[in-house]
C-alpha cells in the first residue's frame, strides 16, 4: 500500500522581475509541484501557500509563509515542497536557520529544482551552497540600486514623492509643479502660525472650513484623474501634518536628499546628520518665501523652549497667575 502524506506547497514571486525572470509565474511553480506530488506521493493531500511581490530576504513580511509556518510547526503537514530554494529564502544565514527550525520540528523539506530531500538525504553542504548562490543576486541588486539612487541624489534628480502642495507632472523627468488649492492651504498655515496660532487651533480651523486633509486631497485628486487608489484618509486635521508642513524647507524651493541611510537590506532607516544631507537650493518653485519660513522656524524654537501652547481662550480666575 502506498503511503500518503499531508503536503504544503509553497510558492513565491519577488518584486524584482530581473531577479525572478525564471520564476515569473506562481502558476508555473504550482504546476511543477503538483506534477511532482502526483508522481512521488500519489493520493497525498496538497495545499498551496503563496506570496506575490514579496522579497525572499525576509520571512516576516510574507503573509502566505507566516500563515503556513505554524501549521508546519504544529505537525499539520508532513512535507513542505518548493520549486527550488530561491523560493524559500534568498538570505543565506536566515534561510538556513529557518530550515533547521523546520527540520527540528519533524518537517521534511523537498526542493525539486535543487534535487534535495531534507533531512531524508541530509546533504547540508549542498544546501549551504544553494543558499549562498541564491543570496548573491539580492546583494548584487541592492548595490546596483543604491548606486543609481546615490548618483541621482547627487544630481538632484531622485525624488520619491513631493509634499502636500506639489505634484509630480512627469515621473520620467521628475518635473515638479505647484498644486494651487493645496498651496493656498500651506500659505494659510504659515500665515496663521506666524500670527500666533498653535498647531491645534490651525488644525481645528481647517477642519471647520471643510478643507480636505493632505491624504484626503491626494485621494480626491487621484480619483478625479480616474485612478484607482486604496488611500485611507480622515476628514479631520491633526497636529502632525501641520507641524510637518511648517518644518519642511521644500516649500521654499529647497530639495534635501540623503536624509536617511540603511545599513543592511530590509534594515531600519537611520537618520543622518543634517551636515551630511545633499541640499539643492532654488531647486523648484517655492510656495513660501524665505522670510516667512524663517519667521516660522524662529517661532517654533521659541514655543518649544517655553512650552508654548497658544493663547488661552478662557482664563481660569481660580488658577495661579
Amino acid at each position: 500500500m502506498t503511503e500518503t502524506y499531508d503536503i504544503a506547497g509553497y510558492c513565491r514571486i519577488s518584486v524584482d522581475e530581473e531577479m525572478d525572470r525564471d520564476n515569473t509565474s506562481i502558476e508555473n511553480q504550482k504546476a511543477i509541484i503538483e506534477d511532482y506530488v502526483k508522481q512521488k506521493f500519489p493520493g497525498s493531500t496538497l495545499i498551496f501557500y503563496e506570496d506575490r511581490d514579496r522579497s525572499g530576504y525576509t520571512f516576516e513580511k510574507r503573509e502566505g509563509y507566516q500563515k503556513m509556518r505554524p501549521l508546519l510547526m504544529g505537525h499539520q503537514y508532513d512535507i513542505l515542497i518548493i520549486k527550488d530554494f530561491s523560493r524559500f529564502s534568498r538570505r543565506n544565514s536566515r534561510g538556513l536557520v529557518e530550515l533547521e527550525d523546520l527540520r527540528d520540528r519533524g518537517v521534511r523539506i523537498i526542493s525539486i529544482g535543487d534535487n534535495i530531500d531534507f533531512p531524508t538525504y541530509d546533504d547540508w553542504t549542498a544546501i549551504q551552497f544553494r543558499f549562498l548562490v541564491n543570496e548573491m543576486p539580492v546583494t548584487d541588486a541592492s548595490k546596483k540600486v543604491k548606486s543609481v539612487i546615490d548618483r541621482r541624489q547627487n544630481d538632484g534628480k531622485w525624488i520619491c514623492a513631493v509634499p502636500y502642495g506639489y505634484i509630480i507632472t512627469n515621473t520620467k523627468n521628475m518635473t515638479i509643479a505647484i498644486d494651487p488649492p493645496a498651496a493656498q492651504v500651506v500659505q494659510t498655515i504659515f500665515t496663521r502660525y506666524n500670527e500666533g496660532w498653535g498647531y491645534k487651533k490651525i488644525a481645528n480651523y481647517l477642519t471647520e472650513q471643510k478643507i480636505p486633509t493632505p491624504r484626503m486631497h491626494e485621494k480626491m485628486r487621484r480619483e478625479a484623474n480616474g485612478e484607482e487608489t486604496k488611500i485611507q484618509a480622515r476628514q479631520e486635521w491633526s497636529n502632525v501634518p501641520i507641524q510637518g508642513i511648517l518644518e519642511n524647507n521644500f516649500y521654499i524651493g529647497t530639495l534635501r536628499q540623503g536624509k536617511y541611510v540603511r545599513k543592511r537590506i530590509n534594515g531600519p532607516e537611520i537618520k543622518k546628520d543634517e551636515l551630511d544631507h545633499i541640499v539643492f537650493e532654488n531647486h523648484h518653485e517655492a510656495i513660501i518665501d524665505k522670510q516667512t519660513f524663517a519667521v516660522a522656524q524662529e517661532q517654533r524654537k521659541k514655543r518649544t523652549r517655553f512650552n508654548y501652547r497658544g493663547i488661552k481662550k478662557y482664563v481660569n480666575v481660580y488658577s495661579k497667575q
